[in-house]
């Protein structure tokens, strides 16, 4: 499970927000990368050669399961964002191509290397037309000799289905799926994303609450008998409020639409925490052990990544360019907001 949004009704910023939901501890970590680091995808055993980049972009990513070089969010100089959401629905390939003339990546290598090559969702969508994508499980990428922590045996013949979701600078939204044989290219509204179903049909679900709204409702004559609504938030009746895929893309769609103002881009950023509130999943409310195990807000136009994790009330700004990722240098290493 995760959420994610962007607040696309916002003159002249932009914002977005997501949530990582999962019941296995990540241990994520910040990765922040400079430019010019080589990397290949993960080798295929046949004729098609893997995909090999370096990136002319700097980013900060946030990594998952000791894969320091697989991100499941980050943003990059450009203010172009990449995130991964499970979606169960996805169909790729376990087995690498034969052969063909476009090399071969990995779904797990994309998104480091469109957050170190893409500078807005267009070029997100030009770059996925040059590849082949495959899916192998996990155990085909843990490195050899080390151990594999006892919580995370049962992912080892898991591989990554998931779904991917763009923001840009410029206000562009995308989602990226593999379902049905195919890759599908969304451009994304809403700028909102959850897991399953796809995300066709959360937009079909939309018309369910068409009736959603934070104006609030008038007094009426039922009758003859004058009835007055209770409280406020009368507009919203009707708004789900479990923490399933469906209604988690509900809410965060209205939100999407209500949040309208702000009075500079950090109050932007606060305002985006703190509609993930409305989304996020506490630790045991899903028997299944999702919970939010780290939150990031993402300033596009400032190029500031801000992380928050789930034992900590502190708020990390990593600031791409105090972190000079537009120049050469080492990959670090940063560590989750501690308790």
């Amino acid at each position: 499970m995760c959420t994610d949004l962007r607040l696309v009704r916002l003159p002249g910023m932009h914002v977005s927000a997501r949530t990582l939901d999962f019941a296995f501890e990540l241990a994520s970590t910040v990765q922040v990368v400079p430019r010019g680091q080589s990397w290949t995808s993960l080798p295929t055993g046949t004729s098609a050669a893997p995909l090999s980049w370096t990136n002319d972009l700097g980013f900060v990513g946030i990594d998952g399961f000791g894969f320091h070089q697989l991100y499941a969010d980050g943003l990059n100089e450009a203010g172009l964002s990449v995130g991964t959401l499970w979606l169960p629905e996805t169909t790729l390939p376990a087995d690498p191509p034969t052969d063909g003339p476009a090399p071969a990546t990995a779904f797990v290598s994309l998104a480091g290397w469109l957050l170190g090559t893409c500078r807005t969702v267009a070029d997100v969508k030009q770059a996925l037309g040059t590849v082949q994508v495959w899916n192998p499980p996990v155990k085909s990428m843990w490195p050899t000799g080390v151990p594999v922590p006892t919580h995370l045996a049962a992912l080892m013949d898991w591989s990554f289905t998931e779904h991917i979701t763009v923001h840009d600078a410029s206000g562009a939204d995308l989602v990226v799926e593999f379902v049905g044989g195919r890759m599908c290219l969304h451009d994304n509204v809403v700028g909102v994303l959850t897991n399953s179903p796809t995300y066709d049909w959360h937009i079909t679900n939309l018309r369910n609450y068409v009736g959603l709204t934070n104006v609030e409702d008038k007094p009426v004559n039922l009758m003859g008998m004058p009835v007055t609504p209770t409280g406020n938030g009368t507009g919203l009746l009707g708004m789900p409020g479990d923490v399933t895929p469906p209604s988690r893309f509900i809410r965060a769609t209205v939100l999407s639409e209500v949040v309208t103002s702000a009075p500079d881009h950090r109050g932007a950023v606060n305002q985006a925490f703190h509609s993930l509130d409305l989304v996020s999943v506490p630790r045991f409310v899903a028997a299944a052990g999702d919970y939010t195990q780290w939150s990031v807000a993402r300033d596009h136009d400032n190029k500031v990544l801000y992380v928050r994790s789930y034992d900590s009330w502190t708020t990390d700004a990593h600031d791409l360019a105090a972190l000079k990722v537009d120049q050469a240098g080492p990959v670090t290493q940063l560590a989750l907001p501690a308790p």
